[in-house]
């Protein structure tokens, strides 16, 4: 059985946090984007149209008990569409559209990744779309505040490096 060595693992983790945030801003820009053009039509009967954003939040507050079950209905479908989007585009090509951009990809420490790996990395990402499950996410960023790698990557066995 081989050693464990610490540098291996540093080499490995050689993508800044600000890559790894500014692309997964552009994917969260790119999940939003395709959420909103679906549930626009969803919502609108329940919040009205041509109101100023402050007046949908003074409405929204006014009647949350009514809009709560439609908003909930919505982060969880975001949550899934997210999760379907992260995991197929890093299962199958190593990088989302986000890390396309700035140059870095997904590998996996083993020789055939499994999608399994990828669900399991992206649960975190997908958590953050549902306000009852936030902490998850949390969770996985205070990890790599200490130890500058994601909780999810390590027990997914996949770490982040720059694309060639």
């Amino acid at each position: 059985m081989p050693k464990y060595n610490p540098l291996k693992e540093l080499k490995k983790e050689q993508v800044s946090i600000w890559k790894r945030g500014l692309a997964f801003l552009v994917d969260i820009l790119i999940i939003q984007f395709i959420v909103n053009l679906n549930f626009n039509k969803f919502l609108e009967p329940s919040l009205g149209n041509n109101k100023s954003i402050v007046e949908l939040f003074n409405y929204s507050l006014d009647n949350y008990s009514t809009l709560e079950p439609k908003l909930l209905l919505v982060s969880i479908v975001t949550a899934i569409l997210a999760l379907f989007y992260f995991t197929l585009m890093e299962w199958k090509l190593k990088q989302t559209i986000g890390k396309m951009l700035f140059k870095i990809k997904v590998n996996s420490e083993n020789k055939n990744p499994e999608i399994y790996q990828f669900i399991l990395r992206n649960i975190p990402k997908s958590c953050l779309f549902v306000s009852y499950l936030i902490w998850v996410f949390l969770i996985d960023i205070v990890y790599y505040i200490f130890t500058k790698k994601r909780l999810f990557d390590k027990l997914s066995k996949t770490y982040i490096e720059k694309a060639k």
